[in-house]
């Protein structure tokens, strides 16, 4: 069965602040996640990170394990976790970034803890969130 979790987390130091932190956690989720059969979106905005994670229970698990030991995140809330039917998620690991003028229009001043998990899973997969290069 596929299940997909969103979660919320502060970032703890530089962890999402340098080109080099975001490609490697990048590069880790892509690696992890490709031998998981794990397709995930994750979003980086003023020190906190939104992720949309799919795939099986134990997989699902054993990622969310280690992202609670991973001293770069603090304050994890799981705010969805539930069954799905198919997947939304088909990319290993795909860094959603905003514009200032997109999470201006957005986010008017909300953080990403602020947003309901439909939101943020609406945030994640929708066109007007482009990928980062």
């Amino acid at each position: 069965m596929l299940y997909r979790v969103v979660f919320v987390s502060e970032m703890i130091g530089g962890a999402n602040h340098t080109t080099q932190s975001l490609a490697e956690i990048l590069g880790a989720s892509e690696r992890n996640n490709r031998r998981d059969e794990i397709g995930s979106a994750m979003l980086f905005h003023e020190g906190e990170a939104a992720q949309v994670i799919e795939g099986a229970r134990a997989d699902l698990d054993r990622l969310m394990s280690r992202l609670w030991k991973d001293p770069r995140h603090h304050n994890i809330r799981v705010l969805d976790d539930r069954p799905v039917m198919q997947r939304r998620m088909r990319e290993p690991a795909r860094l959603c970034a905003l514009s200032a003028q997109q999470a201006a229009d957005i986010l008017r001043g909300r953080r990403l803890s602020d947003l309901s998990s439909a939101g943020l899973e609406k945030l994640l997969s929708c066109e007007h969130v482009r990928m980062a290069a």
